[in-house]
């Protein structure tokens, strides 16, 4: 067994001996580990414990699925892509409703985002109004970019007007159907 076989071996004996404390943990639900067994490791002491994480290679085996973890980093990808654009809409000044409408987040996430973001206290509230004119002028640019999904034209509309999306938002919720 190569090195990184064997740590990761003793890791995972760690994990199943730090749990020994409660008998609902996940190892013992699924491994099927006897009452027997897990009453004798129970018993141990800490240098007991030890010696056996220590050995951990002879009880346990390390296997990497290469091709799931290929999937799992892919997937990771597309939800880092995701982050990237509500943080653009959150920048962008975001209202919470349009969050929840384009990406479904809940209000505790927007919180912390804008948080994580020093966003604290920056557009929130009614957003001003805009004029007559610049509603007529919104509502013309989003129906000319109808052929982009409602997140692209949203992120169009803030670029060509240099607006606010709470404002944006502000303007348009009652015309659209997203």
């Amino acid at each position: 067994m190569n090195g990184f076989e064997d740590e990761m071996c003793r890791a995972a004996a760690h994990s199943l001996f730090f749990s020994l404390d409660s008998l609902k943990a996940f190892h013992f639900s699924h491994l099927n580990l006897s009452d027997r067994l897990i009453a004798s490791m129970a018993e141990l002491n800490l240098n007991q414990q030890k010696w056996l994480i220590g050995r951990a290679g002879y009880y346990l085996k390390f296997e990497l699925n290469t091709i799931a973890l290929e999937r799992q980093l892919q997937e990771l990808d597309v939800l880092q892509a995701e982050y990237q654009i509500e943080n653009m809409f959150i920048l962008k000044g975001s209202p919470r409703s349009l969050m929840r409408r384009l990406f479904g987040m809940h209000p505790t996430e927007f919180a912390r985002r804008r948080e994580i973001l020093d966003l604290q206290g920056v557009s929130i509230g009614r957003p001003p109004k805009c004029d007559e004119a610049m509603e007529h002028t919104l509502w013309s640019l989003w129906q000319e970019l109808e052929e982009l999904d409602p997140r692209q034209r949203f992120l169009a509309l803030a670029d060509q007007t240099e607006l606010d999306l709470h404002i944006i938002w502000g303007a348009l919720k009652d015309y659209i159907d997203i």
